[in-house]
């Protein structure tokens, strides 16, 4: 896996915004299918709120390139724009897990043909690898996303929280200015 050149992001660069459970599940999917497997499990707690994991026997992510795995523009995909010319694949920006990252909890669970074991991976919010424990998987790759949406709820909670403390705050004074002027 490589990143891509700053050029080619700047070509390629779509902005991508994870926005609802069907996008996740969207992108897992082909992601999935990229990796070449021919069994995808997808289960949903709560709608997809609660837990979204994706589970497949496909090719499963090499130990090397782990750590850059969720990171924004590095793909296994393409090395620069000319390679849009032959691609096959669903995803080839490296854009996917690292927007998934940003709303969501993410664990990753994987082993390739060559390992001897699988490893689970946790991910930071920024993509990166907060820790990681030997696992019991076959081949392929698991992704399990905890509490998607979270910190979105959480910041428009705390705007509501405010603007409605704001709004109290208005009609104290207000209240108090009327008392005061009669």
């Amino acid at each position: 896996m490589k990143q891509l050149p700053a050029a080619t992001v700047r070509l390629l660069s779509s902005s991508q915004i994870i926005t609802s459970v069907v996008s996740v599940v969207k992108e897992l999917i082909e992601n999935s299918l990229d990796a070449g497997a021919t069994s995808i499990d997808v289960k949903l707690e709560n709608y997809g709120f609660d837990k979204i994991e994706v589970r497949d026997n496909g090719e499963g992510i090499k130990a090397t390139d782990a750590p850059v795995m969720a990171m924004k523009y590095y793909t296994s995909k393409i090395n620069s724009h000319e390679d849009l010319e032959n691609l096959t694949t669903y995803g080839f920006r490296g854009e996917a897990l690292g927007s998934i990252c940003c709303v969501a909890e993410v664990l990753i669970t994987t082993r390739t043909a060559s390992d001897n074991f699988s490893t689970q991976y946790v991910l930071d919010g920024s993509g990166h690898i907060i820790s990681q424990k030997p696992s019991h998987l076959g081949q392929g790759k698991r992704v399990a996303l905890f509490c998607l949406f979270f910190l979105v709820y959480f910041i428009f909670s705390c705007l509501f929280f405010l603007k409605l403390l704001h709004l109290k705050i208005r009609c104290i004074t207000s209240g108090l200015l009327m008392i005061k002027g009669s």
